[in-house]
């Protein structure tokens, strides 16, 4: 799989530099961020009350992902994105919005250069376990209480209506070089 991205990426002119280590950089920090937040959400959830689960998303979640930031080291940045955020601060660039569409037709990363010294990785996030529809689900999905305190505490969400399988955001690694 990573052969074929890295072919892909010389073939749209990513070539002459050493893509195989900025690929393994925006991986592993996309892995570290997956890690310790669905760590934390698994811990959240396994006391079977969704409604601390939401707490934690609302008061933690951008916490950790800055907490991953700082490990990452100097110019290695993280954030996630989606079109349909719960959170205004997971709102993409307008760039970042046409690489969400780009990964709607994919499961694999996508690496881009965005100048001769700084590239974006992206990880798709896709709603892969049934348990992910509870809070981001159709309103048939969600139980009256879940959906009472998601509204309480995102007043303006767009975080739902997804399926099975839908794409929801990207976690995206910023590589300077």
């Amino acid at each position: 799989m990573k052969k074929l991205i890295l072919a892909v990426l010389v073939a749209t002119g990513l070539s002459g530099e050493n893509l195989e280590e900025v690929f393994n950089i925006g991986q592993s920090g996309a892995k570290l961020l997956l890690k310790s937040l669905g760590g934390e959400m698994k811990k959240q959830m396994s006391s079977g009350d969704i409604e601390k689960a939401i707490e934690f998303c609302s008061q933690e979640a951008l916490t950790l992902t800055e907490k991953i930031d700082n490990e990452l080291g100097e110019n290695v940045y993280i954030k996630r994105i989606s079109t349909k955020y719960r959170n205004p601060k997971n709102k993409p660039t307008k760039t970042e919005a046409k690489m969400l569409f780009m990964l709607e037709s994919t499961n694999s990363p996508l690496l881009t250069k965005v100048s001769d010294k700084e590239y974006k990785f992206y990880q798709p996030l896709r709603i892969g376990k049934p348990v992910c529809l509870t809070c981001h689900g159709t309103a048939e999905d969600m139980p009256e209480n879940v959906r009472a305190k998601i509204h309480k505490l995102y007043p303006q969400d767009k975080a739902t209506n997804y399926k099975f399988g839908d794409l929801r955001g990207a976690i995206v690694v910023t590589i300077k070089r």
